[in-house]
């Protein structure tokens, strides 16, 4: 993911941002008994992970068998680019356990289109290809892009009132004016609180603003980039794992983290960090990851 990537974080802040003040209102109830953490990674077709957490004859083929055997989750980028026919989406059900769940972005067709008004129709086509996933589809994500701004609310708003509220999802906002308009971002967040939809949180070193921590309903999904195994990613870790703990316990059912970093094969790694933490923090037993081979020295779990 290039956005918000910067050459050097040598004088980035990283200091994570206090809750937004209307998030506290959204959990304040009981802790679930059971609630549903998700942690994967962007892709399973990456070729660094074969000897490390795929086994070293794996086939491209079989990837997706592998990856779902170490993770409970999938960050479903091909969506963005192509609407999947029905084959593709049994057969990607086919390579995974019931409890995998896939989170499928909305076609860039779609969501960077000049009109979203123009694209229901396209809209209802994709998620009745997703409708396919059955209990298996996660939270979907729309990505909005970079010139998207909070002068396109009202059509923004107009296009997601059409869309069935049984849905998951979420947005992602990216221009800078949607977190410079605190009328426009609570308008917003309002009208997806009333349609059980929610705000992607995306953390990334270029862009601060978009770690806006304002949930509007009892899911969340985050898109985490880290730097390489850069010493800032596990300080970022361990404040994530605090606050998830934290939203857990105040009543979250539904968690979503998604590992992004410039060297995909490095996600294992970050994830089993993370798991670890939050285990630990939130008292949980999420199973770690198998990795034959380790890319960094030393015990990242002390």
């Amino acid at each position: 993911m290039d956005f918000g990537r910067l050459p050097s974080i040598d004088h980035v802040d990283f200091t994570m941002p206090p809750d937004n003040i209307h998030t506290s209102t959204i959990l304040n109830s009981s802790r679930v008994a059971s609630p549903a953490i998700y942690i994967g990674c962007p892709v399973w077709a990456d070729k660094g992970f074969v000897g490390k957490i795929y086994p070293e004859d794996a086939s491209e083929k079989n990837f997706l068998k592998y990856y779902a055997a170490q993770f409970n989750c999938i960050e479903l980028n091909a969506t963005h680019y192509k609407i999947p026919s029905p084959a593709m989406t049994q057969r990607w059900m086919n390579m995974t356990t019931p409890g995998f769940k896939f989170s499928p972005k909305v076609p860039q067709v779609i969501s960077h289109a000049q009109n979203l008004g123009g694209m229901l129709g396209l809209m209802d086509e994709f998620l009745e290809a997703i409708a396919a996933f059955g209990k298996q589809l996660g939270t979907t994500f729309m990505q909005l892009p970079p010139h998207f701004g909070s002068n396109r609310l009202n059509e923004l708003i107009s296009f997601l009132g059409n869309i069935p509220h049984p849905l998951k999802l979420a947005i992602e906002l990216r221009h800078e004016s949607w977190f410079s308009n605190a009328t426009a971002f609570n308008e917003l967040s309002n009208f997806l609180m009333e349609c059980n939809h929610s705000l992607v949180i995306t953390d990334v070193a270029g862009r601060r603003d978009v770690l806006h921590q304002r949930l509007t309903n009892k899911t969340t999904l985050i898109r985490f980039v880290a730097n390489n195994l850069h010493p800032t990613d596990f300080n970022r870790l361990n404040d994530w794992a605090e606050r998830s703990a934290s939203w857990i316990n105040e009543g979250l059912e539904e968690f979503y983290f998604f590992i992004h970093t410039p060297d995909k094969s490095l996600c294992p790694e970050l994830a089993n960090y993370f798991i670890a933490k939050l285990n630990t923090i939130a008292g949980m037993r999420l199973p770690l990851v198998t990795i034959k081979q380790k890319n960094i020295q030393g015990d990242l779990f002390s």
